[in-house]
């Protein structure tokens, strides 16, 4: 229904008016009469138009209190006059508009909240004065302290020295800071920023810790391979230099010689390996039978557990058929069979192999020395040496099972240990029945 508009209810009624005026001078009406008879129509148009006016103006005034008071479902309903109808719709659609703008923010402030909840870097923000504004629970769990205020000071919360002191000097800039602290034995990187007047400063300590233990490690890697290159290269040219002097004893050096040549030929071959394997080349995946699989690494391993005088049982499931790089996963059990057999003395070695829900699981056996179990994360890495008992007099170049572990990976696959002291060592190993199948781990 078409709106009634005041502005042309004011026009029609001023023109009836001036209508009414002309009537009253042609009758040749009295002065006095016409003046009477033209205030009160005057005086009814103005009265009509001043309610008119009030009774539009108190709904909009009605809602608009309701809306103040909290009610924000409340609107301006729709009004008889069109021109405060469209000031009542453009109201609402002011309204919608700041309904649509608080229902963003606080999907982003709760996104933020989440985000700061979730970070397990403490972070916290701070004011001029030192209070702390906002600070997620990783920032009270590292310094294990809480307060009652709602606006603690950082002094109050924070205990370590050095920390205290960059942020009592912390000057803002617009350059964000960064600093490293150690805080419990454990490595922080604190990045600090401020706003542009500031008056707020945001804190975040990101741990290093991992970060700091790859630069140990590499630093560990350069210091052994140095020394696996320095012992094989040592005895070359010391037993080179007693061949010169002393021919009588000719084939007894050649022969050492020749050990550590192949040492360093073995070493520098697994190194190639580890590092093809690193960049994730060199998997040829086939369609293949595991028993067939099983039947093929038997022929390998057995020669090598008869010259050890050690036992090999095999056991595998059959019409198992499964997607893998064959000579790649033959590395694996020869790398940990070799392993197995520098440490063991009697006993021997038992493989089984079975299907359990889309994975393939290999378990490896031996009756060997076992290892501690405080040394099984660390297995695994480059040139690790754990006892004395465990060390490359035995013809290892330390980077077996670092091979094994890449191989496995590089099959979407993982391995794990189970070993203690004295009592052998039991290496499990899944692999998905198809590399390809990306269900396989759900």
């Amino acid at each position: 229904m078409e709106k009634r508009s005041l502005t042309r209810s004011l026009i029609y009624l001023n023109l009836l008016n001036l209508l009414l005026l002309n009537m009253l001078l042609v009758s040749r009406t009295g002065i006095g009469l016409t003046l009477l008879i033209m205030s009160l129509s005057t005086g009814g148009i103005l009265i009509f138009h001043l309610i008119t006016y009030d009774r539009q103006l108190h709904k909009i005034l009605f809602s608009l209190r309701r809306i103040s008071k909290g009610d924000l479902n409340q609107s301006i309903p729709d009004l008889s006059i069109k021109e405060f109808d469209e000031i009542g719709k453009s109201i609402n659609e002011l309204l919608n508009q700041k309904d649509n703008t608080i229902g963003h923010l606080a999907a982003h402030r709760e996104e933020l909240r989440l985000l700061l909840s979730s970070n397990e870097d403490p972070l916290w923000a701070q004011d001029e004065a030192g209070q702390i504004l906002w600070a997620n629970s990783s920032f009270y769990k590292l310094f294990n302290k809480s307060s009652d205020k709602k606006h603690p000071h950082y002094w109050e919360i924070i205990r370590e020295p050095f920390l205290l002191e960059f942020l009592k000097d912390f000057s803002p800039s617009e350059q964000k800071e960064l600093r490293e602290f150690t805080i419990e034995d454990h490595y922080f990187l604190l990045s600090a920023a401020s706003d542009s007047n500031g008056k707020k400063r945001v804190f975040m300590l990101q741990s290093i810790d991992e970060l700091r233990a790859a630069q140990q490690m590499k630093r560990d890697f350069i210091v052994n391979l140095a020394h696996e290159f320095r012992t094989p290269l040592t005895a070359i040219k010391g037993f080179s230099e007693a061949l010169r002097d002393d021919e009588s004893q000719k084939d007894r050096f050649l022969d050492i010689i020749q050990n550590h040549t192949h040492r360093l030929i073995r070493l520098i071959a697994d190194l190639e390996e580890l590092i093809r394997l690193e960049r994730g080349f060199g998997l040829s995946i086939q369609e293949l039978d595991l028993a067939e699989f099983m039947a093929n690494l038997r022929l390998i391993i057995q020669p090598m557990t008869d010259d050890a005088e050690l036992e090999l049982e095999m056991n595998v499931a059959k019409d198992i058929r499964a997607f893998f790089d064959p000579f790649k996963l033959e590395q694996v059990f020869i790398n940990l069979s070799q392993n197995s057999i520098r440490h063991t003395n009697k006993g021997g070695i038992k493989i089984s192999a079975r299907l359990v829900a889309d994975m393939i699981h290999f378990d490896f056996f031996d009756t060997g020395e076992g290892i501690d179990p405080k040394d099984h994360h660390r297995i695994f890495e480059r040139f690790w040496v754990g006892e004395n008992s465990r060390n490359r007099t035995r013809g290892g170049t330390g980077l077996g099972l670092s091979i094994v572990k890449h191989i496995i990976a590089l099959h979407n696959g993982k391995i794990k240990v189970d070993s203690s002291p004295g009592q052998g060592c039991h290496f499990q190993i899944l692999i998905p029945q198809n590399l390809y199948n990306e269900d396989a781990w759900h």
